[in-house]
C-alpha cells in the first residue's frame, strides 16, 4: 500500500511540475530558460562595410566584426543586436550600401537592427522599401508617417530564447534627428514606449531596449520603465567601459562607425519579469590583425560593382552641393593643380612628392574609385558643379590638389594672371580643414606637427 502511495505521489509532482512549466511558457512548450544568456551589440556603424583602406592598421567593419563573432565558441544561448546607426547618410548611393549592411548583418545571425537618427533622415517610402527587402527586420516604436501618424515599421520583435521571450524594442530619440526625412515623424520617446510597452510586456518574459539616444535619455528610460532588463544604445561619443545601472535595468552603449562590438553575459533571474543578474561585460576594438572575412569581403566587391554601374544624382553637374548655403552661390570655378604651377613652381613641386598627389591611385588599387563615399577626399571639388565627376575617371580632378585644401581657384587666375577685377580671396587655413578627411578611421591620428612638415609650402616657408 505504501509502494502504491508514493508511486501516486510521484506521478502527482511530475504532473505538477509538467502543468507550471507548460502555464509558464505561454505557447511554445518549452521549459523555461535558466541559465547565463550572451548578447552582442553594436551601434554607429555608419556604412563601414570594411575599413576604407587608405591607411594601414585601421579597425573595424562588418568584414571584421563577423571574424570575430565566428571566433567567439559560445556555451551560452546568444542574442545579437544593433541599436542603430548603420546606414552612412540619406543619399541614393547611401541607401544602395544600406542594403548590402542589411545583408552583412543577416549573415552573422543578427537578429534586429533598430533605426537610429540617420535611418530616420530617409524618406517615408525609402524606409518601407528597406524594410521590405532587409533579412534582418528593422524595428523603430518611435518613426511614424507624418500624415496620420500610423507606425512606418515594426516596434518590435520577440524572439523564444529556449523557452524565454524576449521582447526587442525599438527607439530613436527626436533629439538625435536633425531633419525627419520626408513623410516622417518622429514621435517622443515616452509616446513610443507607451504606444507599444503594455503590449509587448503581456507577450514575453523579458525585454531589451534598444535605445539611438543620449546617456541621459536612456537613463531617465529606465527610471520611467521598470519592464526594460536591459537597454542598449546609442547617440553617444564613446562606448560604456562597466555595466551602467539604473532603477532595475542594466544600460550599456557603444559606437565608433564599427570599430567596437559590446558583450554582455548575464544570468537570467526572476519568476514572473526576469532580470539579468552577475553581468560579465566586454568591449571588444576590432583589431587590424582581425582578418576580414573573405565572404563579406566578396559582397563589398558586389557593392563596388553596382555602385559603379548605377547613375547617381551626384553624377549630374547640376546637383546642389548639400552643405552648400541656401542662397550663396561661388562665383569661382575649380581649374586643376596644373593651373596653379605657372606661378606657383615651388609649392607645386612640393605637392608633386607628396601623398595627395597620388591620393586617387589608392581608390583604384582597391577598387573603391566609384563609391562616393571614398572619392570625395581623394579628388577636387567632388560633387560642386565645377568639381571632379565620376565618369571622368582620371584628369585634372583627381588626387587631392592645391584647390582641395584652398578652394576653387578660378578668380585667383583671373586676378593674377589675366589682370582681371575681382573681390575673391583665399580663406585662412588651419588645421581644422585638414580633419575634414584626416579624421578618425580615414587618417593615423592627426597631429599638425608631424603633418605640416611633409607637405609644408607657401611664401612663409623657406
Amino acid at each position: 500500500m505504501k509502494t502504491i502511495l508514493r508511486i501516486l505521489l510521484v506521478f502527482a509532482l511530475v504532473a505538477a511540475a509538467t502543468f507550471a512549466v507548460i502555464h509558464y511558457s505561454g505557447d511554445t512548450g518549452k521549459p523555461p530558460f535558466a541559465g547565463r544568456l550572451t548578447i552582442h551589440f553594436t551601434c554607429d556603424a555608419s556604412g563601414r562595410l570594411e575599413p576604407c583602406g587608405c591607411f594601414t592598421g585601421q579597425h573595424g567593419g562588418l568584414t571584421r566584426l563577423r571574424t570575430w563573432l565566428e571566433e567567439q565558441k559560445m556555451t551560452n544561448p546568444v542574442i545579437k543586436l544593433d541599436a542603430g546607426g548603420a546606414i552612412a547618410g540619406v543619399a541614393d548611393h547611401d541607401i544602395i550600401q544600406y542594403r548590402y549592411m542589411t545583408r552583412a548583418y543577416a549573415t552573422m545571425g543578427f537578429a534586429a537592427l533598430n533605426m537610429g537618427g540617420r535611418e530616420a533622415m530617409v524618406p517615408a517610402e525609402t524606409i518601407t522599401t528597406l524594410a521590405k527587402s532587409s533579412p534582418v527586420p528593422l524595428l523603430s516604436a518611435s518613426l511614424v508617417r507624418a500624415d496620420d501618424r500610423k507606425p512606418l515599421l515594426d516596434a518590435y520583435r520577440i524572439l523564444d530564447v529556449e523557452g524565454l521571450r524576449v521582447g526587442v524594442l525599438g527607439l530613436v530619440s527626436p533629439k538625435s534627428v536633425p531633419t525627419p526625412g520626408e513623410g516622417v515623424a518622429v514621435l517622443s520617446l515616452n509616446e513610443a514606449v507607451d504606444r507599444h510597452l503594455p503590449e509587448l510586456a503581456a507577450k514575453t518574459d523579458c525585454i531589451i531596449l534598444l535605445a539611438f539616444a543620449d546617456e541621459n535619455e536612456m537613463r531617465r528610460l529606465a527610471k520611467d520603465y521598470y519592464e526594460f532588463a536591459l537597454i542598449l544604445g546609442g547617440d553617444v561619443p564613446g562606448p560604456t567601459q562597466e555595466v551602467l545601472r539604473e532603477n532595475d535595468s542594466m544600460i550599456l552603449f557603444t559606437t565608433n562607425q564599427a570599430r567596437t562590438v559590446g558583450t554582455l553575459a548575464a544570468t537570467v533571474s526572476g519568476t514572473d519579469r526576469k532580470r539579468l543578474i552577475d553581468p560579465a561585460y566586454e568591449i571588444q576594438l576590432l583589431w587590424d590583425e582581425i582578418p576580414q572575412h573573405e565572404e563579406l569581403m566578396a559582397m563589398v566587391r558586389e557593392y563596388r560593382t553596382e555602385i559603379r554601374k548605377t547613375p547617381l544624382a551626384i553624377d549630374d553637374p547640376k546637383t546642389v552641393d548639400p552643405n552648400a548655403i541656401p542662397g550663396v552661390a561661388s562665383t569661382a570655378t575649380y581649374v586643376g593643380s596644373a593651373a596653379c604651377k605657372t606661378c606657383h613652381l615651388k609649392d607645386y613641386e612640393i605637392w608633386e612628392k607628396s601623398g595627395h598627389a597620388h591620393a586617387f591611385e589608392t581608390l583604384v588599387k582597391n577598387g573603391s574609385d566609384a563609391d562616393p563615399h571614398c572619392i570625395s577626399c581623394h579628388t577636387i571639388g567632388f560633387g560642386k558643379p565645377s568639381g571632379y565627376r565620376r565618369p571622368m575617371g582620371s584628369g585634372s580632378m583627381v588626387d587631392v590638389g592645391c584647390e582641395s585644401c584652398h578652394g576653387p581657384a578660378s578668380e585667383h587666375i583671373a586676378k593674377y594672371v589675366h589682370g582681371k577685377p575681382t573681390q575673391f580671396k583665399f580663406r585662412p587655413l588651419g588645421p581644422g580643414d585638414c580633419k575634414t578627411c584626416h579624421y578618425g578611421e580615414f587618417s593615423r591620428p592627426f597631429e599638425w606637427d608631424k603633418f605640416w612638415p611633409g607637405i609644408a609650402h607657401g611664401k612663409n616657408v623657406k
